[in-house]
């Protein structure tokens, strides 16, 4: 799972480590190469189990450009097997970008990766299939056409994004980290930022705010985040609150989706349990329950590369059914 600081204490719980090989690496330029390869078996709606194949490949570059600056780049794709997708989708870009990185005054990118609102909720953002319930209409994924800004300042996080113009506005619906190709919605998003600010004392507690304001050409969408999380040894304890508005022209009054999340994980030696609740309302124009359910877990680490997990998430809205998964990775 993802990214940047407490992400990446979060997801050191769930995954196994990425063995990443270096391909290159002399006079200050580095490079290196990443993947994973990855099957999934899981229920359908019409009660039968497929089994799903997909695999990612990744590059890190970084050079010297003076004591203490580096240029940077990454890019990060998403494979799926051929049965999984049509043939516009088996192809899709994750993360793509450039920028520097400075030892003492944080790092800059310009491209598509998280946008700044993602540090807000990354807090519970634990499970390898599952979860991200509470976060959508919220928070939307990844985005393209970013200046992305992260920093760490002794115990103090501070981000900021800013995203250009995109006619064919993209999100992500359910856990980002599932490979499911962003979800196009045709809408023309003249502009957004956001800011997030977090704070993670020495005794493992660590606490992050953050806002995302976006307009489109048809009406604006501000959405805000309030996140907490613990650490103790093999413990895990995470907490998100987040909500958004959403204005309309030419619609009468205003929407507004809320949802909170709750999660924990434990390790016990090479197995890690996990699970968590997550809910979603909304209020206005889209009133009515949108999530409501439980999700339990356990993973097993192989090793340092490859590990197994099994997802069940109980799903209490009304029509809706449970779902399960089981699956086995290979990370290098």
């Amino acid at each position: 799972m993802k990214k940047t600081i407490l992400a990446v204490a979060v997801t050191g719980l769930m995954a196994a480590s990425a063995q990443a090989a270096n391909v290159y690496d002399a006079d200050g330029v580095s490079a290196d190469v990443y993947g994973r390869m990855q099957f999934d078996i899981s229920d359908s709606k019409d009660k039968t189990m497929s089994g799903v194949g997909s695999a990612r490949l990744g590059i890190n570059a970084s050079s010297e450009i003076a004591p203490g600056i580096r240029g940077i780049a990454k890019g990060e794709w998403q494979i799926r097997a051929e049965n999984s997708a049509d043939d516009a989708k088996q192809l899709s870009a994750r993360h793509v970008y450039a920028g520097f990185a400075t030892d003492d005054y944080g790092q800059v990118v310009f491209g598509q990766t998280d946008t700044a609102f993602y540090q807000a909720v990354a807090a519970t953002d634990i499970f390898n299939t599952y979860g991200y319930s509470a976060f959508a209409n919220v928070e939307d994924g990844r985005q393209e056409g970013q200046i992305v800004y992260n920093g760490t300042f002794n115990n103090f996080y501070v981000g900021a994004s800013a995203q250009f113009a995109d006619d064919n506005f993209k999100y992500d619906l359910g856990n980002p980290d599932s490979g499911v190709p962003a979800h196009t919605t045709g809408e023309y998003l003249d502009k957004s930022y956001a800011a997030t600010l977090g704070y993670t004392a020495d005794f493992g507690l660590s606490v992050y705010g953050g806002y995302h304001a976006q307009e489109f050409k048809d009406g604006d969408k501000n959405n805000y985040a309030l996140s907490a999380s613990y650490s103790r040894d093999d413990l895990y304890l995470g907490a998100a609150y987040v909500w958004a508005e959403l204005e309309k022209d030419g619609v009468t009054g205003e929407s507004k989706v809320a949802g909170y999340d709750l999660v924990a994980s434990y390790a016990i030696d090479k197995v890690l349990v996990y699970g968590g609740y997550a809910f979603q309302e909304a209020k206005g124009n889209i009133s009515g329950d949108r999530a409501d359910e439980f999700t339990l877990a356990t993973a097993y680490s192989f090793n340092s590369n490859m590990k197994a997990w099994a997802e069940y998430k109980i799903d209490q809205i009304d029509g809706n059914e449970n779902e399960w998964t089981v699956a086995v990775q290979y990370n290098f």
